[in-house]
């Protein structure tokens, strides 16, 4: 199985589709299928039953069973779209649901590397495309598969008796090569799909590089250069256009040469018999034309959203691997840890201690990587060198939901959430303090209609602190956290980790802080160095 149909079908196991729903959109997309198919062969034969046998009463029964399928064609087209968008709703929560646990998982580095464009916008808007990856493409694959194999039957068993079988086997057996041969051009279309979108993105990020420099190359007479810059671009674009439009022809073309086929194996094969059924043989012969443009657009789709599902697998994250749990040792220890940012090598051979219970503070120069080497104690990112442990255990190897119940982080601008304060404090975990007992002890009154959004700075500030004790954690990490707080405010924040009696783990410039803390250490020049007392 190639590269592009092994990514479509993990997106489809990952849909979960409910049984009963997946057979609901199958049988409602067949019965469409099969009537829209009926009453092009009905239509057709009723005429030539009208020519044979003139009268009403004659053609009656083909008429009302015509007539029967016309009345119910939009109520079943009506059932089939309404059944395949449920399936695809449900498609779209669980792939949402994956892009929410799997960027979740994502360390604050690759965080930064995505934070410049809409991430989640876009991850959103590739969901809802690759809902088509059931509308229109799996679900109607499935029907027309399904339908030609109930037209091949039906011929086989127009009379006489058997008459048509050998027809009807050499039909099938060309829809099924027709099938096959849509569905072994997946890769290569998939490829030339994904060579346009590489050389269109090319062309595009050379006319914003030309924009900013072309009038100044222009004036100094570099006509030239300008352009053989464009040129190149534009050249690749049309190259792989051509490409991409050369391989949707060849299976534009499947359904034209299988239904030709089909119709020469009716011609060649067809019994004596009434004028009818030659006619109803042809135009089931005929309709595998129809039948086969839609499994060709069924295929088209799977390569436009394979493009969706590329983007949205280079968001998946290895969950965390551990599964430790939290030691009764709650001393958290970094030994030789390189600190790495970017490009840039922030610290190097670190080494702290902080037992349980201790209080330390890490200051230093604001751009030294204060704020870096707290992401890396609390696991939010990795190491570019060393260990960090919690008491003996690398803290990589704990259990994430474990980690994260014990060691609370408060980032220098809280943020992230939105809503109800009471609900942002504990956002869904089991609260183990008197969340509205710590919020009073730091001067904040909530109602139960008072936002998040509608807190200031250092309002929000306080209430991500009571927000990291609330579920009574054996260490918490704070970065800045009294920044914008006065003397009496930072009291009171203190006063409250000091009743909570974690250990703690603080950068700050606040003497205040710093005082407060057992131990003072400075990161200077990628050095990790005790401050004296």
């Amino acid at each position: 199985m190639n590269a592009t149909s092994t990514r479509l079908r993990r997106w489809l196991d990952r849909a979960q589709p409910p049984r009963r729903a997946l057979v609901r959109a199958l049988g409602a997309g067949l019965l469409a299928t099969v009537t829209g198919v009926a009453l092009f062969v009905g239509a057709v034969a009723l005429l030539v039953v009208a020519a044979n046998r003139p009268g009403l009463r004659a053609v009656a029964g083909v008429l009302i069973v015509i007539e029967l399928f016309a009345f119910l064609r939009s109520p079943i087209r009506f059932a089939e779209r309404i059944a395949s968008h449920r399936l695809g709703l449900r498609a779209v929560t669980e792939w949402r649901r994956w892009v929410v646990v799997s960027v979740g998982a994502w360390s604050y580095e690759r965080w930064r590397r995505y934070a410049a464009g809409d991430l989640l916008e876009r991850a959103l808007r590739d969901t809802d495309e690759l809902q088509d990856l059931w509308l229109r493409g799996l679900l109607p694959l499935m029907t027309v598969i399904a339908t030609m194999a109930l037209a091949d039957v039906t011929m086989a068993l127009l009379p006489p008796a058997g008459a048509f079988g050998i027809a009807a086997a050499l039909i099938a057996a060309l829809e099924a090569l027709g099938v096959a041969a849509l569905i072994g051009r997946l890769p290569r279309l998939a490829q030339a799909d994904r060579d346009v979108r590489e050389a269109r993105a090319d062309y595009q990020s050379t006319l914003v590089e030309l924009g900013g420099v072309a009038p100044e190359l222009l004036l100094l007479g570099a006509v030239g250069l300008v352009e053989a810059r464009s040129l190149a671009p534009v050249a690749r674009l049309r190259r792989a256009e051509g490409r991409r439009r050369r391989r949707r022809w060849f299976s534009s073309a499947v359904a034209v040469v299988v239904a030709l086929l089909a119709l020469l194996v009716v011609i060649a094969r067809h019994p004596a018999t009434s004028p009818v059924w030659t006619v109803v043989a042809t135009l089931l012969a005929l309709a595998s034309y129809e039948l086969l443009s839609v499994a060709r657009d069924a295929v088209d789709t799977f390569v436009a959203v394979s493009a969706s599902a590329e983007r949205l697998e280079e968001l998946g994250a290895a969950p965390p691997g551990g599964r430790a749990p939290w030691p009764d040792d709650a001393t958290l220890r970094a030994q030789g840890v390189t600190v790495r940012e970017g490009d840039r090598t922030l610290a190097v051979d670190v080494a702290l201690v902080v037992a349980a219970g201790r209080r330390v503070a890490v200051t230093g120069e604001s751009g030294a990587g204060k704020s870096a080497l707290l992401r890396v104690l609390c696991a939010l990112d990795d190491p570019a060198g060393g260990t960090v442990s919690v008491g003996g255990h690398a803290i990589s190897d704990v259990d994430e939901a474990d980690l994260r119940r014990h060691l609370g982080y408060v980032a220098s601008e809280p943020g992230l959430l939105r809503g109800l304060v009471g609900d942002v404090v504990a956002m869904g975990r089991p609260v183990a303090r008197d969340v509205l007992g710590d919020l009073a002890s730091v001067g904040i009154t909530v109602e139960a209609t008072t936002r998040w959004e509608d807190l200031s700075r250092g309002e929000r500030q306080r209430v991500a602190v009571v927000r990291a004790l609330a579920v009574d954690p054996a260490l918490v990490v704070l970065d800045e956290p009294t920044s914008g707080l006065g003397r009496d405010e930072t009291a009171a924040v203190l006063a409250l980790l000091d009743r909570a009696g974690p250990g703690v783990v603080v950068a700050t410039h606040d003497p205040q802080v710093m005082a407060w803390c057992d131990a003072v250490v400075e990161l200077r020049g990628g050095s990790l160095t005790p401050m004296s007392r």
